[in-house]
């Protein structure tokens, strides 16, 4: 009876893990008809294009911080309604550096976390550079996702790339890239980030910035997460950023019935770095552009923060507190003693 009883554990827990991995990735489909949608306002405007599979109620921040909802889908089209304009996370300027004592300079110490880079589509690639769509193991969007790392690490910033393949790209590609994203966690990474390239026309991603052919970034965010509100206001910061260091850069910001292992970390995103239709040169020129304002968003030192003694600590919380307060405050508590001293001695004299 007790061995009947374990068996039908081990296969009540099976069913139940199967569940889930099929929960999971149930609504994180992508078109593989060579097809896409087309999201447009209800005056007839084009919003975006995407390859991922659409759901009524799904959301779209365009590059102009315009909020639409998916209202209805009519085939290939998605109609959607303008909510609102969306309020977008304060861009903080960068502190003037001010002389302190003996002409030293105080800075922000920020922490000196890593970020985690992986590809949970191994095969996606471009085809201008690649030859194909497609390539079995270890597709173009692995040499992006070297660019990513290359780029932080030339700004000082700990970064590694985890080039685990997650084929083949099927409904079951996020379970396994699942193991993936928490393994880079359990190694300390404070944020992640999963590369994509999307699969439509072209134009949809093409851009000139700073007099450089890119390819737009597009953030995506998961609705079926309990913390999606968390992944939201992230990708928004990072959404503002790039408006602020690299305007052009950002293609939006993409809110699809998924999870993309997102519920494992409020810092997690996922990147769609330009199209198989997009040059991988392109899409590499756009990513470095990204890695400039993953210092600021992640909260990562760099170089030029490590290359001044930090005199500045920075708190869990983000509270900030300066090394010199301690030094005055101090200062103040011997002058205190000090005068106590001198007060007792006069009362001892008379």
């Amino acid at each position: 009876m007790l061995k009947r009883l374990i068996i039908l554990s081990f296969l009540l827990a099976a069913i139940w893990n199967l569940s889930a991995d099929a929960a999971m990735g149930g609504y994180e489909h992508e078109r593989t008809d060579g097809g896409y949608y087309t999201l447009v306002s209800e005056e007839g405007e084009i919003l975006t294009k995407t390859a991922m599979q659409v759901y009524k109620d799904d959301e779209f921040i365009t590059p102009d911080n315009r909020r639409f909802r998916v209202a209805k889908i009519e085939g290939d089209t998605c109609r959607c309604t303008l909510v609102g304009v969306e309020k977008m996370p304060e861009v903080k300027a960068e502190a003037p550096k001010i002389s302190g004592i003996l002409g030293l300079t105080p800075v922000i110490a920020k922490n000196r976390g890593t970020i985690g880079i992986y590809c949970t589509h191994s095969d996606e690639s471009y085809v201008p550079s690649d030859g194909k769509k497609s390539i079995s193991g270890r597709g173009g969007i692995y040499q992006v996702g070297e660019a990513l790392r290359d780029a932080l690490k030339s700004q000082g910033v700990n970064a590694v790339f985890d080039k685990t393949s997650h084929n083949p790209h099927d409904v079951n590609a996020y379970a396994r890239s699942r193991r993936t994203a928490s393994k880079l966690l359990q190694q300390g990474c404070v944020g992640l980030v999963d590369l994509h390239r999307d699969a439509v026309p072209a134009e949809v991603y093409t851009a000139n910035v700073n007099s450089q052919k890119v390819t737009r970034v597009k953030l995506v965010v998961g609705k079926q997460n309990p913390h999606m509100s968390s992944n939201l206001e992230f990708a928004k910061k990072i959404k503002a950023y790039m408006d602020e260091k690299c305007p052009g850069l950002s293609a939006g910001i993409f809110m699809g019935r998924g999870c993309y292992n997102q519920d494992l970390s409020p810092r997690s995103i996922l990147v769609e770095v330009g199209t198989h239709t997009n040059s991988k040169e392109d899409a590499r020129r756009g990513i470095e552009m990204f890695a400039q304002v993953i210092p600021d968003v992640f909260g990562v030192e760099s170089k030029q923060d490590s290359d001044a003694a930090p005199l500045v600590n920075v708190s869990a919380a983000g509270n900030q507190r300066s090394d010199w307060t301690a030094v005055i405050l101090i200062l103040l508590g011997v002058a205190v003693a000090y005068g106590a001293y001198i007060a007792i001695n006069r009362k001892k004299t008379k």
